[in-house]
């Protein structure tokens, strides 16, 4: 039987070493890594502090929500031996969710978790693994997530190579107001989520791995655009696919757009002159009366 899913601030410490004993150059390719946990159903108490966060949500169990034992899998995953990077300083820079079947909100769940290797990683600079979480209730796989990390995607960019991309095209996009995103905001989230991850809680922490004030957690602007998506259509969004262009750096203001028409949707600075993060959405289909 597999195991239950260890709790995230735990593996956090764990993860801590790691950034001295991992730190050489791999000798072999990394194979894939598979592994299995057991999850108990949510408690219906924190979900409801979730909502509290995002308001607007009309989902009962929101599919960011997912991502939180989404996470936990992926370190879980990556504190076994067999994992050959540091696992701090790992970034983010896409994820896809997307929900498959009805949830029984009262059923556990099971994870069957996959870290699948780039081909040539040994000799790469900028490594991209993917991380594969499929829940299951029973033999039937309701939500799958797919995020893809860099190895050391928190280093600084070398001289010249920094680069600048044109400013975001939103013509037919809605445009639902200013975020205001305070410097407590990393704080706040890593106490819902339990990701404490150093980059988002304080600046003398988060110059350890390259960035001069602390950068909001990429799953929180995901799941506030969940909520806008679902209170502007009144319907639960069932997949999310996105790509972080770069870091939201705090404290920040941000705008939100999206296109019914295309099921698009970017997060912007307040001039819209740069992204942050954009992708695209699929909402529940209506049900027939």
């Amino acid at each position: 039987m597999a195991e239950q899913l260890p709790a995230l601030p735990g593996m956090l410490i764990r993860a801590v070493p790691t950034m001295v004993s991992r730190k050489k150059v791999l000798q072999e390719e990394p194979q894939d890594l598979q592994f299995s946990f057991q999850l108990e159903a949510f408690e219906r108490s924190h979900i409801e502090k979730y909502h509290a966060m995002f308001p607007g949500m009309v989902s009962s169990i929101p599919l960011t929500y997912f991502y939180l034992a989404a996470q936990r899998a992926h370190l879980a995953a990556m504190l076994d031996p067999h994992f050959p990077w540091p696992i701090l300083g790992m970034v983010h820079v896409a994820n896809r969710m997307e929900q498959l079947a009805e949830i029984r909100e009262e059923q556990g769940y099971r994870l069957n978790v996959t870290i699948e290797m780039p081909e040539r990683a040994a000799t790469k600079k900028r490594v991209r693994p993917l991380y594969r979480v499929e829940f299951f209730q029973g033999d039937e796989l309701v939500v799958e997530c797919l995020s893809t990390y860099q190895v050391g995607g928190g280093e600084p960019p070398a001289r010249g190579r920094r680069r600048e991309m044109p400013a975001p095209e939103l013509d037919g996009y809605t445009d639902t107001g200013l975020w205001q995103l305070n410097s407590e905001l990393g704080r706040h989230y890593a106490t819902l989520s339990g990701d404490f991850n150093p980059i988002h809680l304080h600046p003398w922490l988060s110059r350890w791995f390259g960035f001069a004030r602390p950068i909001i957690h990429g799953m929180y602007s995901v799941a506030r655009a969940q909520a806008k998506l679902e209170q502007e259509l009144q319907r639960p969004v069932t997949m999310m696919d996105v790509v972080f262009r770069r870091p939201l750096i705090l404290p920040a203001e941000a705008h939100f757009y999206y296109a019914d028409t295309s099921s698009k949707f970017i997060v912007t600075d307040a001039k819209a002159s740069k992204a942050f993060l954009d992708g695209t959405f699929a909402l529940k289909e209506h049900v027939k009366q």
